[in-house]
């Protein structure tokens, strides 16, 4: 097993603070059940159909998630990068199949828990349950907003918004990742960043 840098194990723990502080013996108690996990580009971390069994962090690189409709086309759900939390969190709360797929769209690291220690850590330390929690809440405020998004923005409000929440991500992945995460086609997203540049140089 790869050993685990303590830069990775800093992220997770900025990460997991931000919901709620760890006392030291508890964060001492996680990292023994912390494994690392290396996937390459296009690689999964959870496929649809399939039984979460992990739930993880992002140390490195980057991940899309996304479903495909029954004519084939691929619709991004979310994207996450280093720091955030990595799950197929409802298939987990109802132990059911996962209806989308996760997939690294750059070569990637993950620090992963097993469904089994989580589940006996929300029974320890309080901590954790409130962790859980507010990241159920999250979640949420999340989905609430991409949702409110698509219905009072136009598509050029929602490439800002894309470029303010993910900074730095415009330039690791696809541009047609970037339309499918905003609803709109590649030729469409050309359009709109052609007219933002326009509009920075003027």
């Amino acid at each position: 097993m790869k050993q685990i840098k303590p830069e990775w194990l800093a992220i997770v723990r900025a990460a997991l603070g931000s919901f709620a502080g760890i006392p030291d013996e508890e964060w001492e108690k996680a990292i023994l059940n912390l494994r690392h996990l290396r996937l390459k580009k296009n690689e999964y971390f959870i496929r649809v159909g399939s039984v979460p069994d992990k739930m993880a962090c992002i140390v490195s690189g980057i991940f899309r998630v996304f479903y495909v409709t029954e004519s084939g086309e691929e619709k991004i759900l979310a994207i996450r990068s280093e720091g955030r939390m990595l799950s197929a969190f409802s298939a987990i709360l109802e132990h059911t199949p996962s209806w989308y797929d996760i997939q690294a769209l750059e070569d990637s690291d993950l620090l992963y828990i097993s469904l089994h220690q989580y589940t006996k850590a929300l029974q320890g330390h309080t901590c954790w349950q409130v962790i859980n929690a507010k990241y159920a809440q999250m979640l949420f405020v999340e989905k609430e907003r991409r949702e409110s998004e698509f219905l009072s923005d136009n598509a050029g409000t929602r490439y800002k918004k894309f470029r303010e929440r993910f900074p730095g991500v415009e330039d690791r992945i696809r541009q047609y990742h970037i339309a499918s995460y905003l609803g709109i086609t590649p030729v469409a997203l050309s359009r709109i960043r052609k007219k933002l540049r326009e509009n920075e140089s003027s």
